[in-house]
């Protein structure tokens, strides 16, 4: 499906491992109703579409050079909640392409994870998306003070740049389950001190969606 590059609300859904962009008008932001069953899948697909034995992700994306002029070097912090234990990795993202398969054996690369992986960046790319605002990391263990610490095979992020400032779409892949989540950096979306760490960006995946007062029929009868 071909992407307007003008289009500056696009944002980036799964349905079943597929990539389609979705339009402002469909996009998770806007669909704050679950009313029609489209919009709650595009909801369903963003938030929901967890293991089922994960709580919640959070992701929270760093930029260490977010007030000088030097280029970005940016860091994914992804805490997960499983079965109420919260473990926590890193993602650095400002290698090139080519480096991701730096350390891995020629039959893990041809695991379902990593060809997974290859196959969304090329989706992705498919999509309209230029490579230079696609970036791809191994996740690693915190190490010495929130830096690098050995590698996390199977799980792996795609970070990509939307057109709209500020704006941004991670998709974890873990083994070979897709979980979607845009970030949002937006002028007072975060405050003052988050920003001074270098916070530039965060969004949260959940396994529930609120839901409206009152209670079920079926629960009382």
């Amino acid at each position: 499906m071909a992407t307007n590059y003008n289009n500056i609300n696009n944002i980036i859904t799964t349905n079943k491992h597929n990539i389609m962009i979705v339009s402002d008008e469909q996009s998770i932001e806007n669909s704050d109703s679950v009313k029609e069953e489209s919009k709650a899948n595009k909801i369903n697909h963003c938030s929901q579409d967890l293991p089922k034995d994960w709580q919640w992700a959070k992701l929270d994306l760093f930029d260490k050079e977010w007030n000088t002029a030097t280029d970005a070097r940016h860091k994914i912090n992804i805490s997960v909640c499983k079965q109420s234990k919260v473990s926590q990795f890193r993602a650095l993202l400002n290698s090139p392409w080519t480096h991701f398969r730096r350390n891995l054996t020629k039959e893990i690369w041809a695991s379902p994870h990593y060809e997974l992986v290859k196959q969304t960046r090329q989706e992705i790319k498919n999509a309209g998306y230029a490579a230079t605002k696609i970036a791809v990391s191994k996740c690693y263990l915190p190490g010495y003070k929130q830096g690098k610490g050995d590698t996390v095979k199977n799980l792996s992020v795609i970070l990509i740049q939307e057109a709209q400032d500020r704006r941004y779409t991670v998709i974890v892949i873990h083994n070979t389950h897709k979980i979607i989540v845009p970030l949002k950096g937006d002028a007072g979306y975060l405050s003052s001190k988050q920003r001074q760490t270098g916070l530039i960006a965060t969004g949260t995946a959940q396994t529930v969606l609120k839901s409206s007062a009152g209670v079920m029929v079926d629960d009382i009868l």
